[in-house]
């Protein structure tokens, strides 16, 4: 989890009865399946059999949900519970002190920025709060570097990249208008990683988004919030990820292939030219096609 901010429950929830008597402290947001102390949680379904043991936590929740936590922590109950996600979210952004953006050198960046030796940013480039880039990167004209994002060392982004973006995971307010979840958990990309001109890495907003060491996103690729790509993995030109998935290790995402949401692609597999996976594919298997599917079948048929 990425250490965003330190709120107090009390201010964060003001308004909610629930919360006007805890002290406790907010760092940011974690996922239901890996909660983690001092962090805002929305349940959807599933959730970890350890979450009475995270403390200072908040908890949103549908109303027919009864969860056991610790007393540190608290439970909302909503019927639009990712509405109420959306809210708090909200107010956590808000609650965040403000920094002052400067321009210099040809782009903007937020005045928090860390740079390491020898590196490079291209002009027009917009970059946000607490981000770091690492020594020897490559930042192309015209990218734009969202919130809470840490750059390993010689990662080369080219021309007008997306990099710590939000997604497409929306929400409604009180008068039904449409909003995109503050993408708070964060964006990672390690070292040695190459981004093609116009590829987008949306930032996560319940775990973290991340680009592991050495891998590509090719010309106009992208990849969804809360993923996972692994070591030395190829996600090749106009390359779809959607959110949630878990790309393994040395994994090759071939010209217009297509993942749907909460995806796992196993070690070494290969998705073939506008392959469109809707189902797992484990570990060093071929899969082609729509719906994307072993060579084998294929040639039976």
């Amino acid at each position: 989890m990425f250490k965003i901010c330190e709120i107090v429950i009390r201010d964060l929830l003001e308004g909610f009865p629930e919360g006007r008597d805890l002290e406790g402290r907010i760092y940011g947001v974690s996922d239901p399946e890996a909660p983690e102390d001092h962090s805002v949680v929305f349940v959807k379904n599933d959730v970890s059999e350890d979450v009475e043991k995270v403390k200072e936590c908040i908890f949103i929740t549908k109303k027919d949900m009864e969860l056991s936590l610790d007393p540190s922590s608290i439970q909302l109950k909503c019927s639009f519970p990712k509405n109420l996600y959306g809210e708090i979210l909200e107010r956590l952004k808000n609650l965040m002190p403000h920094l002052e953006h400067r321009m210099e050198k040809g782009y903007c960046f937020s005045e928090d920025l860390q740079i390491g030796e020898d590196v490079q940013i291209g002009p027009f480039c917009v970059v946000g709060r607490d981000v770091v880039i690492g020594d020897g990167c490559r930042i192309g004209a015209g990218t734009v570097i969202g919130d809470h994002v840490r750059i390993g060392r010689d990662v080369q982004i080219r021309e007008k990249c997306l990099i710590g973006v939000e997604d497409a995971d929306i929400y409604r307010t009180e008068d039904g208008g449409c909003r995109t979840l503050p993408h708070l958990a964060g964006t990672v990309i390690e070292d040695g990683c190459l981004l093609l001109a116009g590829s987008v890495l949306a930032a996560g907003d319940t775990r973290t988004t991340v680009l592991g060491r050495g891998s590509m996103i090719g010309l106009l690729g992208d990849v969804g919030h809360n993923c996972r790509i692994g070591e030395e993995t190829l996600v090749s030109g106009k390359a779809s990820i959607s959110g949630h998935c878990r790309i393994g290790d040395q994994v090759y995402v071939a010209p217009m292939a297509v993942t749907t949401n909460r995806i796992q692609v196993g070690d070494h597999a290969y998705l073939g030219l506008g392959a469109v996976a809707i189902k797992d594919v484990p570990e060093d298997e071929k899969q082609f096609g729509n719906p994307a599917r072993k060579v084998l079948e294929i040639k039976k048929k």
